[in-house]
């Protein structure tokens, strides 16, 4: 019964979520399927992906509680308004610890996916260890789905820049341990994707490498011009540097 309640009431929350913001609700699915697939991959157990499942999904509720004018401004925030952003981690943390049927660790979640390994993250600036694995493993999740998202303010990175943020704040901001199992469990460029290459080419990603995770091997359907290849063919980009993906479909949205 607690399980069956406990669905009912993610599901109410989501819902909430769904009709303050449609992006809010898409990027916490996309942060459920990229977090799922680095906890499974971790040898997390059913009681841990279940927390963390849920924390996941409900990470940004506390957006719910935003002007929707101050969550999609097209131009840059003002002080005062990135302060009322970063609120929603502190909201969404009162909204699940009070509901009985969620998981205090799953509430967790959504206090603690902006916090950063060397102290520079919110609300509570904390620091390494002080961090819930949980916490640190959405962190990777939540920021790969927003460089990828086309914003209001921003348009998406490319799914390998992306990568190389996550790189870079390897040690600083992310645990290299997480941002090593997304890159080991989740496909940057996901078979059936469609790419643009820059030589002009379009084409469709056929298989994923999961140690070269931005190079995969793609199937060149039209030319430069735009008009269909008559004997389409592959190409392996871990074996060509020279030929890099420019622009692709949105991932996951």
């Amino acid at each position: 019964f607690s399980e069956i309640k406990s669905m009912n009431n993610v599901m109410n929350l989501l819902t909430n979520i769904f009709t303050h913001d449609t992006y809010t609700f898409s990027h916490s699915m996309n942060v459920t399927l990229y977090t799922l697939a680095m906890t499974a991959h971790l040898g997390f157990n059913e009681k841990q992906l279940n927390e963390i499942g849920i924390g996941s999904m409900l990470h940004d509720v506390g957006k719910c509680e935003i002007p929707r004018d101050i969550l999609n401004k097209k131009g840059l925030l003002k002080d005062d308004e990135f302060e009322m952003i970063k609120m929603h981690t502190e909201y969404g943390f009162e909204i699940l610890r009070k509901d009985p049927a969620i998981s205090l660790l799953s509430a967790h979640c959504a206090l603690q996916h902006h916090e950063k390994l060397d102290g520079s993250g919110y609300p509570r600036g904390l620091k390494g260890d002080d961090i819930h694995p949980y916490g640190k493993i959405l962190a990777v999740a939540d920021v790969f789905d927003a460089l990828t998202s086309n914003r209001p303010y921003r348009k998406a990175m490319l799914p390998h820049e992306a990568m190389e943020v996550l790189y870079a704040g390897a040690y600083s901001h992310f645990d290299p341990a997480y941002v090593k199992a997304f890159q080991n469990s989740v496909a940057t460029y996901p078979v059936g994707l469609t790419v643009k290459l820059n030589t002009g080419e379009t084409a469709v990603v056929i298989q994923y490498e999961m140690g070269s995770p931005s190079r995969p091997i793609v199937r060149v359907l039209n030319d430069s011009n735009g008009g269909l290849i008559d004997k389409p063919y592959e190409i392996e980009l871990a074996k060509h540097p020279s030929i890099l993906i420019t622009h692709c479909d949105a991932i996951l949205t």
